[in-house]
């Protein structure tokens, strides 16, 4: 197996899925969609690379997470070494939701494999003049929430709003996750 190039793992979230989910974001990614908002995710090298024993069990150390998500970059383009990783999860009875700048119609056989072992995707590249970031779980308009099973719906999404999570380490640092207010002030009101 080929290890997972990863940008990312946020153990604990709530704003990048329904309900208690850890966060991937794979590092690599050739799409290139203007106005991207993870560009530091776009070279391949970069990050860290996790075995899929590694990855595994340090998503499963997070308690209380009913899914995993995966963003990038592009996890597709690590379709190879993530598939393994996604069917084992799924056997656990892990929740999994996917972000793919690829439309549908891309898609080789290992990464619509990959898309199937979902229970909630988002294909599409992000196109800036469609941005709205009072979207649910997409950043740009002509991005659709696909449910593949019946385990979510749209009932899960609770309609379209703005997320954010901060996130205040032990060590006294911060991680914002999500599209805050531009306004600072408005944090605060």
């Amino acid at each position: 197996m080929t290890d997972l190039n990863i940008g990312g793992i946020v153990k604990r979230t709530k704003i990048y899925g329904p309900g208690w989910r850890s966060a991937v974001w794979l590092q690599g990614c050739t799409l290139a969609c203007k106005g991207c908002w993870n560009k530091k995710l776009w070279p391949t090298k970069g990050g860290t690379f996790y075995t899929h024993e590694e990855l595994l069990s340090e998503l499963l150390s997070a308690t209380d997470c009913e899914g995993v998500t995966f963003l990038g970059g592009e996890p597709l383009q690590q379709a190879e070494a993530l598939l393994p990783l996604l069917k084992d999860l799924r056997a656990i009875g892990k929740s999994i939701f996917i972000y793919s700048g690829y439309n549908r119609d891309e898609l080789d056989e290992t990464q619509l494999a990959c898309v199937e072992q979902a229970d909630i995707v988002v294909l599409g590249r992000y196109i800036q003049e469609l941005r709205n970031t009072n979207l649910r779980w997409r950043g740009s308009e002509n991005q659709v929430v696909e449910f593949l099973t019946d385990r979510y719906s749209t009932e899960d999404m609770n309609g379209e709003a703005s997320e954010y999570e901060v996130h205040i380490h032990p060590d006294g640092t911060t991680t914002v996750l999500g599209y805050p207010p531009t306004d600072p002030q408005s944090l605060y009101s």
